[in-house]
Parts: C-alpha cells; structure tokens; sequence
C-alpha cells in the first residue's frame, strides 16, 4: 500500500524540518516505498494562491501532517492561513491528520487560536529538535501503516486460542433460519457444521484438522466474543424527547450477531409505536418506521464498523422525532457520502463478514442497502435517512412527529382481515372509531353511543381486548379503552 502525505507549515518557519522530514523517509528502507510525499516548496510561494493541483493534493491525500510553531503566517482564504486552509480542506472528507507542535517560548495569536483548536486532537504531539521531529513522523506513519492493514485483515484473522467449542449453537440456528443462499443450504446435511464455517470464512481448520476461528467468525457465533478482546459493543437507548437527558430504556449488548440482530429487533418493537386505521373489514397497520430501513442500517453498521478503534461502541438512540445509528469508523476512502446509493460499487471494510451476511436475508441485495432504506423511508411518507460521515458514521432517520403516516397505494404487506374476529357491527365501529379519530370508550360512554346495557358494553370491550385488538388502562377508578 502507497500512502500519500500532505505536509502542510508555514514554509518559512519550518524549511529545515519539512527538507528533513523529506530526507528521513527517503532514507528509510521501511517507509520510502510505502509513502508519497508532498511538500509543495518547489512549486509554488505561500504568498501565491493555490493552483488546482494543490487543492488536489490536499484532496488526495491519505494522511495530512500539520507543523505548529511561533508564527502563524498571513491570512490566505476564508480569514485563515494557508496552513489552517489545508486542514480545512482535509478534514472536510478525511480524519487521519497529525500535528506536530514545536515547544517555542513565545508564539503569535495566530498560532495560539490554531493550537487551542487542535489539542483535543488524539494525534498530536510535542517536539524541541528536528531529529524528535522526524522520528514522530515516521513513527506515526508507521502507526498509520500499519493499523490500515490491519483493518484490511482484520475479519481474516485467525484466533489460535479458538476451537469449536466457543461456537454458539443458538447463533448458528439463527444463521441458518435466515440463511437464503441455495449453494450453502445444498452443502448442509453433506458437511459438518465445522466444514460450513471454513466454507463461508468464519473458521479455518489446518492440515493437522485443528479448528479456529476467525475475528469474523467469532463476531459472527462464538458464545462469548468478550475472551478474545475483540471491540463489539452495542448500546441502544430510547430517550424521553428529543435529547439525551431522560431515559426509558436501555440495553447493553455484547453478543453474537445473529443474536444481536434479534436484541435489535425487540427492543425496536417495544420502543417504537404502532397504530391503524380501519377500512371496512380490514385493519391498516401503521408503524412509526418501517423496520426494514433501520435494520437495514443497523445491520450496515455491525458489518462496516471499524473494529480497530478501541474504546468505541456502536450506538442506536430513539428519540421521540428520530431514529440515530451511529458506528466507530468512517467511510472507506475513496466513498463520500454524496456517493452513497447511485451506483458507486460498494466498498467492504469487512469483507468476510459482509460475505457472511451475504448468505442471508440480511443483506442478499449487494450494494443496494442504501437505496432501499431511502425508499422504505419514502413509501411510509417519511424524509429520506441523513448520512453523516467523520470519524464515526451516523445514519438519522426521521420519524413522522407523533402522527403515524401511510400510503394506501403501498399497504398490502400491512393489512389484517378482521372478519376472522367475528366482530359485531358495533365492534366494528368502535374499532374505527378509535383507530381513526382517537375516540377513547368507557364502559358507560360505549352503553351511550350504541344504545346498548352496560353488561353488553362491557362484553364487547373486553373481547375486544382479549384479541389484542385494543387495550384497556385505568385512569383513577374508571377503566378506559384505546387503541
């Protein structure tokens, strides 16, 4: 792999340590053929503006590298230097910048402002001499280096400790109760479970028929992925509002997948509403979002997050107006958002775990996850889902603001016979009643309206409560009936 570095400094200040940051990787057997450098000084003055190939090369660039000294230099664009400029530019797509602070007695406000601005940065450091300089350099490239092939193998990676033992039985029935690839469920019941996991890249089994997992086969079915320290957390909250400040539930998760897609499931179901209408003989059921989008983006970020960010978890928030899916890691380069879903081929950071999903249900349609999450969104009356790219990628969708929203052209996977109920015209009424216009009923209030004993009120509540076709709350010590 060829690593393209950007220097970015004021010139003046930092001549001799950008020449020997040149100098330096050049020399070094280890770097000089894995990175390209660009320094800039020989083709153009800070004074002059930045020609298209600049821009460009600041755009390219893998890796942006910043010098901080005393002097911050004269304003370029946008009321910044040109320095602050090219950081700008880079971070606007990418977020593997490094800077590197030269400790001075005195610097300008401009360089103080640029310092403050940065120091939260994970990736800055310190130096006095160019020579500390340049080994930081190289260090952090090296870093760079190799953390990027390691997220290139990472689900490929053999865990010796592993045997077969640490597959979870649970998981692979889960597995194979969604499994929709005709070529895997041929080789079922002619292979052992063993040989079906070295099949489809979640185990390796060696000439002396030892098994072992790999990270993705773990993350995938083995009982406790925790023993291995691979990072897998999963945090769903539903909050209380449109803030994080009081929450109704939560969940903590750090199981399998197949496991976890089910967790997700529930825990959707029970935190989301669900409503209908009545239509004759028919019940139109109304959820507040379709769960194929946010499973389809909840199922995105487990295969696409970046494993090798410690500390982070993936995070799924409800709010009252909106759904957040937020997974450690960004977009592979070179995918923007804006190439999301229109055609751009898909890009895997895991491919072995996408190929396992890829077997089933789950994610059967390659590289078409993001168009079918925009037109669920879109045939259940609601915004499109926002994408946001950074360090962490986060999915946003909008729910429909406490009024249930549907499309009678696009209901017939959503509708329930009633007339399998036998229901009387009475029940009938009330139940549209209710589902339409939010009428609540009270044992007297329902005898009123249908002319009808209290006793036939109550049987015909209760019934229909009994079918799970309304629900009955107490509201002091008067029993009221709603949808």
């Amino acid at each position: 792999m060829v690593v393209k570095v950007f220097i970015s400094s004021n010139q003046t200040e930092f001549a001799k340590e950008r020449k020997a940051i040149l100098n330096g990787i050049s020399s070094d057997s280890s770097l000089n053929t894995r990175v390209e450098l660009f320094v800039f000084e020989e083709d153009i003055a800070r004074s002059k503006p930045a020609d298209e190939t600049f821009i460009n090369k600041v755009k390219q660039a893998d890796v942006y590298i910043g010098l901080i000294g005393s002097v911050y230099g004269g304003i370029y664009k946008k009321g910044v230097s040109a320095t602050e400029f090219e950081y700008n530019l880079y971070i606007s797509e990418k977020s593997d910048a490094y800077f590197f602070v030269k400790k001075v007695k005195n610097r300008d406000e401009g360089s103080q402002k640029f310092l403050n601005r940065i120091r939260g940065a994970k990736k800055y450091k310190s130096f006095n001499t160019i020579e500390e300089l340049v080994n930081e350099v190289k260090n952090s490239l090296n870093d760079y280096i190799n953390n990027k092939l390691e997220n290139k193998i990472f689900d490929k990676t053999i865990i010796e400790e592993s045997t077969f033992d640490d597959v979870d039985e649970n998981a692979l029935n889960l597995f194979l109760d969604v499994l929709e690839d005709s070529r895997i469920e041929s080789i079922i019941g002619e292979r052992s479970f063993d040989k079906i996991l070295e099949h489809i890249g979640a185990a390796i089994i060696n000439e002396n028929g030892i098994f072992h997992l790999t990270n993705a086969g773990a993350l995938c079915f083995a009982k406790d992925i925790s023993k291995f320290g691979l990072e897998h957390d999963i945090k769903m909250v539903r909050f209380n509002g449109n803030d994080r400040f009081e929450v109704i539930d939560k969940v903590f998760s750090k199981k399998s997948f197949f496991i976890l897609i089910k967790e997700f499931e529930k825990f959707f179901y029970k935190n989301t509403k669900f409503g209908f209408v009545i239509r004759g003989f028919k019940r139109i059921n109304i959820p507040e979002y379709p769960i194929d989008a946010i499973r389809e983006a909840f199922i995105n970020a487990i295969a696409h997050r970046d494993y090798n960010l410690k500390g982070n978890c993936i995070t799924f928030y409800i709010y009252d107006n909106r759904i957040e899916i937020i997974s450690p890691g960004k977009l592979p380069y070179p995918l923007t958002v804006k190439d999301l879903g229109i055609g751009v081929n898909p890009r895997h950071r895991n491919e072995i775990i996408c190929k396992i999903l890829e077997h089933t249900k789950y994610m059967e349609h390659v590289g078409t996850g993001i168009t079918r999450m925009r037109r669920s969104m879109k045939d259940n009356g609601l915004k499109e889902p926002e994408f946001y790219d950074g360090n962490f990628f986060k999915v946003v969708f909008n729910g429909p603001n406490g009024k249930l929203v549907y499309d009678e052209t696009k209901i017939n996977d959503n509708i329930d016979d009633l007339s399998k109920f036998n229901l009387n015209k009475r029940q009938l009424d009330a139940l549209s009643n209710m589902a339409n216009n939010n009428k609540r009923f009270t044992y007297n209030s329902y005898s009123n309206s249908y002319g009808v004993s209290y006793s036939t009120s109550k049987r015909d509540l209760q019934d229909l409560c009994n079918k799970n076709l309304i629900r009955k709350i107490k509201e002091g010590k008067v029993n009221v009936f709603l949808i």
